[in-house]
């Protein structure tokens, strides 16, 4: 996203700039990750939740 902003030490009271310039601005599109980022994120958060209820599984004391 570009952003005009003023490029003047001490803008004038009314506003305005004698120098301005446009900036590239990064937005929440340019935030988020990439497909291959995704699935590798995807793949431990799955891999987390398995190993978490094996040991859940596994630590749970014997019913008599």
């Amino acid at each position: 996203m570009r952003v005009l902003v003023c490029l003047d030490p001490q803008p004038a009271a009314d506003g305005s700039c004698a120098q301005q310039a446009w900036i590239e601005q990064p937005s929440f599109a340019d935030l988020l990750p990439t497909v291959a980022e995704a699935n590798e994120i995807g793949w431990a958060f799955i891999a987390s939740l398995a190993v978490v209820a094996i040991a859940k599984h596994s630590l749970k004391p014997p019913k008599d």
